[in-house]
């Protein structure tokens, strides 16, 4: 009887809720339709910055150091937005990253995770640009540490550039050759006339 109150007592008696479990943080970036990608990563406030001080200062190098964000390889420049209080105990830190407009593939790596105590787990997300369906999440780690996330129209649009630039190369081409034949048909004609 006594180890059932107990077990009662743990289910149905309120508890304080935490907002995060403890050695998972979640990373969200979304990409907008100009290209930047807005980053908002929750950590629970005890770790894993734990051994990070939690001055502003320290915190933005954190961030800007901790993560990269680039669009078809190319590195995207971050900026620091600040960090706030998250629900519970948990903390946001949040920046932006000036991608450009089309990029094909957007790719975050969180190179914190190679620093933060073994075990821990990412949840990470990239969200396209509104209208667009794209989408990819995964759990990260130390291990892997990296995300990427294919923009399927961009795909599209630039393979019809390549097959219209092929086809404006064959048409010059073609028009080279004939005007060539055509030049060389005329030299041949005033030799034998």
């Amino acid at each position: 009887m006594g180890m059932g109150f107990v077990v009662f007592t743990g289910l149905f008696l309120p508890r304080q809720g935490l907002a995060h479990t403890l050695g998972l943080s979640l990373a969200d970036l979304d990409v907008a339709a100009d290209g930047h990608v807005d980053a908002h990563l929750t950590f629970a406030s005890r770790e894993p910055l734990g051994s990070t001080p939690l001055g502003e200062e320290d915190l933005q190098a954190f961030v800007l150091d901790g993560v990269d964000v680039t669009a078809d390889g190319a590195r995207c420049e971050p900026t620091y937005r600040g960090s706030s209080p998250a629900e519970g105990d948990g903390l946001l830190l949040e920046a932006s990253y000036a991608c450009p407009r089309g990029a094909a593939d957007i790719t975050a790596t969180l190179y914190y995770l190679s620093a933060l105590p073994r075990g821990h787990r990412e949840l990470a997300r990239i969200q396209g640009p509104p209208g667009s369906g794209a989408s990819v999440e995964a759990v990260l780690t130390g291990d892997h540490r990296a995300l990427s996330l294919a923009l399927p129209g961009v795909h599209r649009d630039r393979r019809a550039a390549v097959q219209t630039k092929l086809i404006v190369l064959a048409a010059s081409f073609a028009v080279f050759m004939l005007s060539l034949f055509v030049w060389r048909w005329r030299a041949t004609r005033k030799r034998r006339a």
